[in-house]
């Protein structure tokens, strides 16, 4: 095993590597699913056609086949190349973690933000931003967290100001005041698939100087694009639709280019020293999953509009379906926004029976699909999601479409909405 681009070296020299979509200097570029294949090409020479796995923590000092690794927390190849894919299908620099909420706790901790809007679906983000604050109020420090209606009126006070190009962010020191220092926002978020307006945050972000990160899980790369409508950082929860098969956790946030040398580098050294870097086996995993990570989401999402589509048509019906929170349906609030930015409608969404009971009913009814949390696996989930987030109607489901045939999929939600009392 030889690398002899010496990307490693490049790594963990911090000299943040740009994503190509043209690996081995291809005279024309390469797209979708061949980038998947192809994005990491070049960076380990084997002759293994699948990607071998490689265990060892520690690697032999100054030898060829290190590859110039260290020692794993620093750098691994395997994990050289499933940033590289990773960061060549979302388009930017990307930086792995153990697990999502170890990626967005990275970006906080990076960022320090004092000023802030979050607009986050997910529980356990809203927890980390909580306890970020918590910590710095221990040692005086002043917090603020906006509401939408605050972000609007900051919006409106700078737009009578002096109009320039974006606003590139870069970090600045903490005693520099900004009107936000950072701006998240889960789009579609998490469970309701509420579609952000991700260039008016952009613009937001340029008034203010604020970091705009995206939390694009439920859409994946394939359904979304915010680095191309003005964020600064996209982060997934790996463990979802990039990994695909409920069998690892992960993280990874992926920087607009124009940071690489500030942000990413950033965000790599001191992951170094917070040692929040995937398992061997998990970085494995991801590698392989990412090459059918278009045909998975596409047939996922295909599936979930035609389950969505059977979902309201029960609703118009008066069949125990309330609500049905799917923003390719025109009765969602954020239908004109989601049909600007999503390329994919996401297969992952709730719906809402009449009652605490029903919903219960309905998921413990269930044959072919699974009662469990998460979602992006290749199995259908259903999950009564007040048990995690009282915050939502307790009469809720949310569902992770998988890989099932739709029909099938549709028989077993008949068969336990009748059933559902």
């Amino acid at each position: 095993m030889s690398n002899t681009d010496g990307s490693m070296n490049a790594r963990s020299n911090c000299s943040a590597s740009k994503s190509s979509s043209t690996p081995h200097n291809l005279p024309f570029p390469i797209h979708g699913s061949t980038i998947e294949c192809h994005g990491d090409d070049g960076i380990e020479t084997t002759g293994d056609i699948a990607a071998p796995l490689h265990v060892s923590t520690t690697f032999v000092s100054g030898a060829l086949e290190s590859c110039g690794q260290v020692y794993s927390r620093l750098n691994t190849v395997t994990r050289t190349r499933v940033e590289a894919l990773l960061g060549a299908v979302e388009g930017g620099q990307a930086i792995t973690y153990s697990s999502g909420l170890s990626a967005v706790t990275a970006l906080i901790h990076c960022i320090k933000p004092r000023r802030m809007y979050v607009d986050a679906g997910y529980h356990g983000v809203r927890a980390a931003f909580k306890l970020w604050s918590e910590r710095g109020s221990l040692g005086n420090e002043k917090f603020e967290i906006f509401t939408l209606e605050q972000c609007k009126q900051l919006f409106e006070q700078r737009e009578s100001q002096p109009r320039t190009e974006r606003t590139v962010w870069h970090p600045v020191n903490t005693k520099e005041e900004r009107a936000l220092d950072l701006i998240w926002v889960e789009s579609p978020n998490n469970p309701y698939a509420n579609v952000a307006d991700i260039e008016w945050f952009s613009e937001l972000a340029s008034r203010t100087g604020a970091c705009l990160a995206v939390d694009s899980t439920l859409s994946s790369p394939l359904g979304q694009r915010p680095l191309e409508h003005g964020a600064h950082v996209v982060m997934h929860a790996s463990t979802k639709y990039l990994a695909g098969h409920s069998d690892l956790l992960g993280g990874v946030l992926i920087v607009h280019h124009s940071l690489s040398d500030v942000l990413a580098c950033k965000l790599l050294a001191e992951r170094t020293i917070d040692g929040a870097v995937m398992g061997n086996l998990e970085t494995w995993l991801l590698l392989r999953s990412i090459r059918t990570l278009s045909l998975r989401v596409r047939r996922q999402c295909q599936t979930a509009s035609i389950v969505v589509q059977w979902l309201e048509k029960q609703r118009i019906d008066g069949r125990k379906v309330k609500k049905v929170h799917h923003p390719s349906l025109e009765s969602h609030p954020n239908y004109s926004t989601a049909a600007r930015y999503l390329l994919l409608p996401p297969a992952t969404f709730s719906f809402e029976l009449e009652s605490e009971s029903q919903a219960k009913s309905f998921a413990q009814s269930l044959l072919l699909c699974t009662r469990a949390t998460s979602l992006g696996g290749v199995e259908t989930l259903i999950d009564w999601r007040h048990m995690h987030d009282t915050s939502v109607s307790s009469a809720l489901l949310r569902v992770s479409i998988g890989l099932e045939e739709s029909e099938d999929i549709i028989q077993d939600f008949e068969q336990a909405l009748n059933k559902a009392e």
